[in-house]
């Protein structure tokens, strides 16, 4: 079962509260906030709730369950909990065996529905809904047509999130102008929503037929406008300055993003790469592997073993060809 993909459903600048901090990315630093808080309340509901979103996104999957079930049976009249609840079982079930994922898959279902009793709109755990209609067999539930059906549901109360969300059942479909349509509507709903922003931002960079790096980069420095103390418009203009060869400019860039956010390394890791794939000054993109294996990789980015594969393709000669 293929789940994954899910898009979170709030947006905040970035901010010192466990809540802005996961929403901006910030899982490291939003965890020992919330560590310090279960410790002087080990029944806080949405501690426990915000815990298991920051182990979701570092892939503890078991350990995210458990802090959703407990923020559940705490206060079971929260739809975020639910939501959230549902999400992590969705995962699991992508991760799992078939007969292992039914039982995961039956149990979202469940807390779909219960999320939606209480808040019909709730527009994360549509945004759950949407993707599992998206991506599951039919056998067990999947339906594409109900999938935009949905997203058409969100664009109507949360157009935010409903343009981005009818934006992703395109993202594999080469329909470029659809997809850029979409995308620039989400900008258009609210042009300070940062993850509208970048999200067009990576799609003239990273997932358009053609590409246009020009866009990419006007895109991205309007995100960093929006908020300097994220990560991705950093990770999309490494990207941009790496594939282009603009070897001053993706040093000012990587310079930029470790002084605004120095726990997250991900552009050296996204430049790292580009280099690796077209075969570009592989000393470069060895020293910024190098460098991203320095610390722990922030949740949601690439973890150390796949920096270490990437290392792994430039020591054997594997490149250019993947």
């Amino acid at each position: 079962m293929c789940l994954a993909g899910l898009l979170p459903a709030a947006d905040l600048t970035s901010g010192s509260s466990p809540d802005s901090l996961i929403e901006s990315g910030h899982y490291k630093r939003a965890r020992t906030l919330v560590e310090a808080r279960l410790h002087s309340n080990p029944n806080d509901a949405y501690a426990l709730f915000l815990e298991s979103r920051i182990k979701q996104n570092f892939g503890d999957l078991p350990g995210a369950i458990a802090s959703a079930e407990r923020a559940v049976a705490l206060e079971p009249h929260n739809a975020s909990f639910h939501g959230q609840l549902a999400e992590v079982y969705a995962y699991t079930a992508d991760q799992s065996s078939w007969l292992r994922g039914i039982g995961f898959v039956h149990q979202m279902k469940r807390e779909i529905a219960a999320a939606l009793s209480l808040e019909p709109n709730h527009t994360d755990t549509l945004l759950v809904s949407m993707m599992f209609c998206l991506k599951a067999p039919r056998l067990v539930g999947g339906d594409k047509k109900k999938a935009h059906v949905v997203a058409g549901e969100i664009v109507q109360h949360d157009p935010r999130w409903g343009y981005l969300a009818e934006a992703r059942l395109l993202e594999n479909s080469s329909d470029d102008a659809h997809l850029e349509s979409l995308l620039k509507k989400a900008v258009g709903v609210d042009p300070s929503h940062y993850r509208a922003v970048f999200e067009l931002a990576r799609f003239y960079c990273c997932s358009a037929v053609h590409k246009n790096f020009t866009a990419a980069e006007t895109e991205a420095r309007e995100a960093l406008k929006l908020d300097a103390g994220r990560a991705g418009a950093y990770d999309i203009l490494a990207r941009v300055y790496a594939a282009s060869r603009r070897w001053m400019d993706l040093d000012s860039i990587l310079a930029q993003s470790e002084k605004a956010v120095p726990d997250d390394l991900a552009p050296y890791y996204q430049a790292a790469s580009i280099l690796i794939k077209d075969a570009a000054d592989l000393p470069r993109a060895t020293a910024y592997l190098h460098k991203y294996l320095g610390q722990e990789a922030e949740g949601r980015e690439p973890t150390h073993t796949q920096a270490e594969s990437q290392l792994h393709l430039v020591s054997h000669g594997f490149i250019g060809t993947h």
